[in-house]
């Protein structure tokens, strides 16, 4: 899995693994690792972390409403679709919808609540996280040869 690879081995191209990605469904990829930096290996070493720790814990520019809300208000389509169908596959059940997920616990329910009184940043600020940490997962749990075919090895390049 990508998640095991030791990504300071590796110069890795950015720009044919981020397209990689896109053809395999992760369409938001480019602009999630804009949020995460400029540096495809520090991108991944986030990666990683958010996988192990979870993206509240704060990484890159995932931190602060401003930046989760508008990342939601850019996605938002995109993140409600996915977690529409995230919710069905929690619930086992395609009826099943993310008001209800949201709905059956207090604080998501709070967002809602704040969400219907005008405030709706809470709200947006847990979509982003959920949305994001799914993917980021997602792209963690690929195979290694995923990245590994747009990676040359540091070794090979100090040995010309």
């Amino acid at each position: 899995m990508i998640m095991d690879i030791d990504f300071s081995e590796y110069e890795i191209d950015k720009e044919g693994f981020i397209k990689e990605l896109e053809d395999r469904g992760y369409s938001t990829v480019r602009e999630i690792f804009d949020y995460l930096g400029d540096d495809i290996e520090e991108i991944l070493w986030h990666c990683r972390d958010i996988t192990k720790h979870g993206i509240e814990s704060g990484f890159g520019n995932f931190i602060y409403y401003s930046d989760t809300v508008k990342f939601y208000k850019d996605n938002a389509k995109e993140i409600l679709n996915h977690l529409k169908e995230l919710a069905g596959f929690m619930y086992d059940d395609e009826d099943t919808s993310l008001i209800t997920y949201l709905y059956e616990n207090e604080v998501y329910k709070i967002y809602l609540e704040e969400m219907l009184l005008g405030n709706p940043d809470r709200l947006y600020n847990h979509f982003t996280w959920m949305y994001v940490q799914d993917i980021i997962t997602g792209i963690m749990g690929e195979m290694d040869y995923v990245l590994l075919d747009y990676a040359t090895s540091k070794d090979e390049d100090d040995d010309e």
